[in-house]
């Protein structure tokens, strides 16, 4: 066999320990024929297990690099846990440990500690929250009696005030009469200022958004404080700039109730010269108009340090114009949280014995039409013959009401009958024929609300207008139920009159 075709390990060591004529010897050749034949075979074996390493070398490579990132971002995130950990605000039991990065345990551990700690601050909170509530209910159902019980007698002495108003009177009398009435509307006004205070804080007040005519509206301001400011001698002026759309959608009552209080404050803290109401159109953009709106008078002014105090509820520059003008010192705060409602802000500029300015920006959506002109069936003036004959039912349990509510009836020519409580309501609504119902809300047997539902279970077409000494949280409840609408006391005959007409004219 010719040494060439051996392989190429068996050729060299045949070199080695072989002499030539040696490897031609027939023994000899088959023996390293065999051993030849197991050199390859060791050699493609070896091959094959090269294959098949090669493979499982590259998986482990990827395999050892997927394990060093994760071991990176492991100790990244134990980093950042630990930061954590050390920026926690906790009790003086649980100081931070002195750990490492590799101590996971004592990781899990102190974390396990800080969730049983924060399950305990919670569990306090929750308490904490369901005792607030409570106090809040609480409160608002003191408030809500309160309000009954103090406005029940008031409406009896604004009632009679105003009856004895329209009978003839001896210059005394009238005096008297005017102080009396000067009185009741200061106590009804603080009543007022105290339950919407108490409401807003509670967010129960959510803005209306409907049609009304704001050069109207502030006209109708000026004119409720021109006698209170001629009285003083005072020059009340109104600047409306005619570039304002006049009918715009808001919240009309609201608008007023913010600029009533202003003037009124302007009126009372101002003894000489003049106050005026501006309002200036800023921009009209998006189909709403941007208008500017200040108050400003020659008054007593507010000093500079005293400024940041006038908003706080119950709280007056200071206390000697609490004892020479009176008041709660919750108007301005009432102003300022109404305003923030709209979403703008109420600035003051002031000077001692200068006057002040108060000022702020309300933007507005414009009317995509003019309101409409009143027709005369809906034209409800004061005319005492319009109500003529009219059957109404008074619901009221309360003697004193129901003798100053009768007077008002009779006065205007209605035919009426009475119940004393929301059972004997139901009952007679269903066996007689009545034009109007007038429901007291809160009475013994049934209440007002239960007594609507039922009514409106056999007839929903007769109108029902709420009566009711409570003013907090009976707005809603009084449309849910089914009633046509609201009428607080101590009542306004001449409020109470055009909604009596305006409800039996539509029904």
């Amino acid at each position: 066999m010719d040494p060439i075709h051996y392989h190429q390990s068996l050729n060299v060591v045949i070199k080695k320990h072989l002499a030539k004529d040696q490897s031609k010897h027939k023994s000899i050749t088959g023996f390293l024929k065999s051993v030849n034949d197991l050199c390859y075979t060791f050699e493609n074996e070896k091959e094959h297990l090269k294959s098949q390493i090669r493979p499982n070398e590259r998986k482990y490579v990827e395999i050892n690099t997927r394990l060093k990132k994760e071991v990176e971002q492991r100790r990244e995130s134990v980093g950042k846990l630990m930061e954590a950990i050390g920026k926690l605000d906790l009790p003086a039991k649980y100081q931070m440990p002195n750990f490492n990065e590799d101590n996971l345990y004592e990781i899990a551990v102190f974390m396990k500690k800080i969730l049983v700690y924060q399950k305990g601050i919670e569990i306090q909170l929750r308490k904490a929250k369901e005792e607030a509530d409570r106090a809040s209910n609480a409160k608002s159902e003191f408030l809500s009696m309160m309000s009954h019980e103090i406005r029940t007698p008031l409406n009896g002495i604004v009632a009679m005030t105003y009856l004895m108003q329209q009978e003839p009177q001896t210059p005394e009398m009238s005096e008297n009469l005017k102080i009396l009435n000067f009185s009741t509307e200061n106590l009804y006004s603080l009543i007022n200022d105290i339950l919407d205070f108490n409401k807003i804080e509670a967010g129960k007040i959510i803005l209306e958004s409907i049609h009304f005519n704001i050069k109207e509206l502030v006209t109708n301001i000026k004119k409720t404080f021109q006698l209170n400011a001629s009285s003083k001698n005072i020059n009340l002026v109104l600047n409306f700039d005619n570039n304002i759309p006049e009918n715009l959608i808001g919240d009309p009552l609201r608008i007023s109730q913010i600029l009533n209080n202003l003037v009124n404050n302007a009126v009372k803290f101002t003894n000489e010269g003049s106050i005026f109401l501006e309002l200036q159109l800023n921009k009209i953009e998006n189909n709403y108009a941007t208008v500017d709106v200040s108050v400003r008078d020659t008054g007593i002014g507010i000093a500079e340090e005293h400024i940041p105090y006038i908003f706080e509820k119950f709280r007056q520059a200071d206390n000697q114009i609490s004892r020479r003008f009176g008041g709660t010192g919750l108007g301005l705060g009432i102003t300022k949280k109404l305003l923030e409602l709209f979403g703008s802000k109420i600035n003051v500029e002031s000077n001692v014995n200068e006057g002040s300015k108060f000022y702020f920006t309300l933007s507005l959506e414009m009317a995509k039409q003019n309101l409409k002109t009143i027709s005369n069936s809906e034209n409800h003036d004061f005319d005492q013959q319009t109500l003529q004959g009219t059957k109404v039912l008074l619901v009221e349990d309360f003697p004193v009401n129901i003798k100053i509510a009768t007077i008002f009836l009779e006065k205007w020519g209605m035919k009426y009958d009475t119940a004393e409580n929301g059972k004997i309501a139901v009952e007679k609504v269903l066996n007689n024929d009545y034009q109007i119902v007038l429901m007291d809300l809160l009475m013994p047997e049934m209440d007002g609300y239960t007594a609507t539902e039922n009514i409106r279970k056999f007839d929903t077409k007769i109108p029902i207008i709420a009566l009711t000494a409570s003013a907090l949280n009976t707005q809603d409840r009084v449309y849910e139920v089914g009633m046509n609408d609201f009428v607080t006391k101590p009542f306004n005959p001449k409020e109470l009159f055009q909604k009596i007409n305006k409800h039996y004219l539509r029904a």
